[in-house]
């Protein structure tokens, strides 16, 4: 009788990489102990940087009080137009719901539709009323902020 010895090379190439993976993980494993902290304070950086925040721990050159107050006013300057466009986006978004509102209740019988109509219409002005006084709350706190700015810039003098 002949024996056959056969050539079966079917799983070596999973084999080949789980061996690799192995390698770079043990590699990775004996770099991270070897340089410590160093390294490990890279990866959290580059780690930090996949999430848009930074770990960096330098600190800005410290302001002079004129660029603080300028930097003051223009800070103002922002928040008041955020106030003013969320108040403006606020306002659209109730009036596109009062308009939506008195659309479907146009196909409610009289009565039903009075009443309907006239909850819509509460609505919107609560809304409009909800509006107006997040955005006095937004303009009173950045004159608050400005005022702090400016009361610090002028004791600088």
């Amino acid at each position: 009788m002949r024996l056959i010895i056969a050539n079966d090379d079917r799983g070596t190439g999973l084999v080949e990489y789980a061996l690799l993976v192995m390698v770079i993980a043990l590699t990775s494993l004996a770099a991270v102990s070897t340089f410590g902290e160093s390294t490990s304070d890279t990866f959290d950086e580059v780690a930090a940087g996949f999430d848009g925040t930074t770990t960096q721990t330098e600190t800005e050159p410290e302001l002079t009080p004129d660029e603080k107050w300028e930097l003051a006013k223009d800070e103002y300057t922002k928040a008041i137009e955020e106030a003013k466009a969320t108040k403006s986006a606020e306002l659209e978004a109730a009036k596109a719901d009062y308009d939506s509102a008195k659309k479907q209740n146009s196909a409610l019988p009289k009565a039903e539709k009075k009443a309907a109509n006239k909850e819509a219409k509460e609505n919107f002005n609560q809304a409009k009323k909800d509006a107006n006084s997040t955005y006095k709350a937004s303009v009173n706190e950045a004159k608050s902020n400005k005022a702090a700015a400016k009361k610090e810039w002028q004791s600088s003098k």
